[in-house]
């Protein structure tokens, strides 16, 4: 099996290796196409040569990354951790099928998957060719795997009527959504519609949605997610702690992840041009049936608390926001009341931690006491 950045490099360059100012040229005019030009994209992008290059050597590893900390936060979960087959959806996969996250935590031991029924839905035919030889190379020798692409629009809601029958565990979309409906080709009530059909008598099914981190992104994501619960009856898996309307929009902010990404080694030399190579900013949402939440997996009785900040340093104080009980909190610390190897300064932007104290200064601002027991309980 081939390592798996040596085989982004093989497909990009297959005969000899590249220069960085090859690299770099690529991933830039990718790069420009998704930020600056997003406006502008076609539809057919990946038409495009150098696109598609670029695409394969930074954005297939940055969402096969971004797949992996979220299925790695999933399989916690005494519902999925002894969990030995599943039959995904992957809709919109582009040439990052979520398999290759799945792949990753087979061969780390994360997970212990016997069979994987997998169906990407995708429309260009240049993307599907490229996940084929990724499945191939990477695929587990000991895994049971029956997999199928199905090339068509993925807002032409007519290829879904079949495909309910399958009753997926997991239906995933990642960066997908937010295309179908910015270009009018979906309605939020045709997905709400969509996803009622899935979930019709299939108590088990997980939806994911990942999207871009950035304040668009994130509030319609998170809008969409309080229309799948108040319609529907999900309840958030994770990153929410609760069913109630989302913090952040109720405050007219935004939430988006930033974890940790060790990058493939041939983008190390990026830094300096801006790239991100040391941390994956997306937002997204773990949706299930069955009320099963992160917080399952932590000790019963503390105060479960969502950093969603990174920690802000003040005179003579430090401070951060968090979604707790349905609010966005303004939670602080006096530094007179640090302890020697504090737990307060541990805590980073993403994190689930407890308290077992706290002063109310306000409803919507709380104070650590120097007395207080914090608990980092997962950091992702």
């Amino acid at each position: 099996m081939i390592e798996k950045d040596n085989l982004f490099l093989k497909l990009v360059f297959p005969d000899k290796a590249p220069t960085k100012g090859q690299i770099k040229n690529l991933i830039l005019k990718t790069s420009d196409l998704f930020t600056f030009k997003n406006a502008f994209r076609p539809s057919d992008y990946m038409h495009n040569e150098d696109f598609l290059k670029g695409y394969i050597l930074y954005f297939v590893p940055v969402n096969v990354s971004k797949h992996y900390s979220v299925f790695k936060e999933l399989f916690r979960h005494p519902v999925f951790i002894h969990k030995r087959e599943l039959k995904i959806l992957d809709i919109g996969c582009g040439p990052s099928p979520v398999l290759l996250s799945l792949f990753d935590l087979m061969e780390k031991n994360v997970i212990h998957l016997e069979h994987i029924r997998y169906i990407g839905i995708e429309s260009e035919e240049r993307a599907i060719s490229i996940a084929e030889k990724l499945i191939r190379e990477l695929k587990p020798e000991k895994l049971n795997l029956k997999y199928d692409f199905i090339r068509a629009d993925a807002s032409d809601l007519k290829i879904y009527q079949n495909l309910r029958k399958i009753k997926p565990d997991i239906i995933f979309f990642s960066n997908s959504l937010g295309e179908m409906f910015e270009k009018g080709e979906i309605k939020l009530e045709d997905f709400i519609d969509l996803m009622k059909s899935f979930s019709y008598k299939n108590s088990e099914l997980t939806l994911i949605i990942i999207e871009p981190g950035t304040k668009q992104a994130s509030m319609r994501l998170h809008r969409l997610r309080d229309s799948l619960i108040e319609e529907i009856g999900f309840y958030p898996f994770s990153p929410c702690l609760n069913d109630l309307p989302c913090s952040a929009l109720k405050a007219k902010n935004w939430c988006y992840e930033e974890r940790t990404w060790k990058s493939p080694t041939y983008l190390n030399f990026l830094s300096s041009l801006g790239l991100q190579i040391k941390y994956l900013k997306f937002s997204y949402i773990v949706l299930r049936k069955d009320r099963s939440n992160i917080k399952d997996t932590f000790e019963n009785g503390e105060e479960i608390i969502k950093n969603t900040s990174h920690l802000l340093n003040e005179k003579g104080k430090s401070r951060l926001w968090a979604c707790w009980k349905g609010e966005l909190i303004d939670m602080e610390k006096l530094k007179r009341d640090f302890r020697e190897a504090e737990e307060w300064l541990k805590i980073k932007k993403g994190d689930y931690f407890s308290i077992d104290k706290y002063i109310a200064l306000s409803n919507r601002k709380v104070r650590i006491p120097k007395d207080c027991k914090i608990k980092i309980l997962y950091s992702p």
